[in-house]
């Protein structure tokens, strides 16, 4: 099982050039997918692997969007991924906001361990969590899983990595991530 966090991973992170925040898409018409991520689900399905998303969406819950937006967001990213051969097994969205203090929220594992229900031990020692901030990884470790961080070493992540004992493998992006682990399909599948 291969579990990826969505925004930065799948689809690009959006600026608020008013705001100067980055957030994830607040509307269909805001996605932008990542440049080789759906190639890299493709490939990832093809040499058998399962995939699911685990991903934080709370701006609906701060007021920022509706519910029903970010249903769309995710349905369209959905859509490109089946359309460029991918397939996604199961998608696990958290609307909560941190101060809710939520078992679904990463780092928090409910996400993971949603998408991992149905998964032997076995198969769970040889799954992986992918993700593009420091709460995927913590949730992934949390949960002993191989963890993949993906995008430039950021100094404020790799120290925040370091602090909490976290060591995921890194890689530029999905499409580097993948190219790697279907060289090593036999080991982890």
């Amino acid at each position: 099982m291969i579990i990826l966090d969505r925004d930065g991973v799948i689809n690009r992170l959006v600026i608020d050039p008013e705001q100067g925040t980055v957030n994830s898409p607040l509307h269909p018409s805001q996605v932008e997918l990542i440049p080789g991520s759906l190639e890299a689900i493709r490939n990832l399905t093809k040499a058998g692997f399962k995939i699911a998303i685990a991903t934080n969406q709370p701006a609906a819950a701060k007021g920022t969007t509706t519910k029903a937006n970010l249903d769309d967001v995710h349905a369209s990213i959905l859509e490109a991924i089946e359309s460029a051969g991918g397939k996604i097994s199961s998608s696990h969205i958290c609307f909560h906001r941190a101060e809710d203090h939520c078992r679904c929220r990463k780092p928090a594992t409910g996400l993971l361990e949603d998408a991992l229900k149905d998964v032997s031990l076995e198969q769970r020692r040889k799954s992986w969590m992918v993700g593009d901030g420091v709460t995927d990884i913590e949730a992934g470790t949390r949960l002993e899983l191989n963890t993949a961080y993906l995008g430039p070493k950021r100094c404020d992540h790799c120290k925040c990595l370091e602090e909490r004992n976290l060591h995921p493998k890194i890689f530029a992006n999905l499409k580097a991530f993948s190219d790697w682990l279907c060289e090593r399909r036999e080991e982890y599948l």
